[in-house]
C-alpha cells in the first residue's frame, strides 16, 4: 500500500540519446523526442543522467527552448538518458486552429516551430511539443 503523495497521471517518455555528440568540450545540446525537437517546460520536468549519475536541475544543467546546457562538458563515451517526468499527454499535436476576425485558420504543425508577428513588429517564436 502506497501512502505517499499521489503521483501525477500521464505517460512518461525517454528523450533521444545525445551521447554521440559528447566530445569533452561541448556543453550545449539539442533535445529531441523521436527526432523532433523537444521543448521542456523547465529543467525540473526532466530526469537527466550522465554516466549513470542523476543530474541536479539548474545546478548541473539548464534548459532554454530545446537546448540543454550542462555546467561541465560531458566526456567522450559517457552515456546519457533523459526521462520526461512532467507531461500530461503523449498524443502528438498535429494541427492548431486559430480564430481570426473573419475566419478560422488551420495550421499543420506536426511539432514544428514557427514565429508570429507581434503588434510591435517583432517576430516571436512559438513552439509545440509532440509529447
Amino acid at each position: 500500500m502506497y501512502i505517499g503523495r499521489q503521483q501525477l497521471g500521464g505517460p512518461i517518455a525517454k528523450l533521444d540519446d545525445i551521447s554521440s555528440e559528447f566530445d569533452g568540450t561541448k556543453t550545449s545540446f539539442n533535445l529531441s523526442l523521436g527526432a523532433t525537437a523537444y521543448f521542456a517546460n523547465n529543467p525540473f520536468a526532466l530526469m537527466v543522467s550522465i554516466g549513470g549519475v542523476i543530474q541536479e536541475p539548474v545546478a548541473a544543467y539548464t534548459i532554454v527552448d530545446d537546448t540543454i546546457t550542462f555546467a561541465g562538458a560531458p566526456a567522450v563515451g559517457t552515456n546519457f538518458f533523459a526521462i520526461v517526468l512532467a507531461t500530461n499527454s503523449m498524443t502528438p499535436l498535429q494541427s492548431l486552429s486559430i480564430g481570426t476576425r473573419n475566419s478560422t485558420e488551420k495550421l499543420d504543425i506536426h511539432g514544428a516551430t514557427f514565429s508570429v508577428l507581434s503588434r510591435t513588429g517583432n517576430k516571436v517564436p512559438v513552439a509545440f511539443n509532440v509529447a
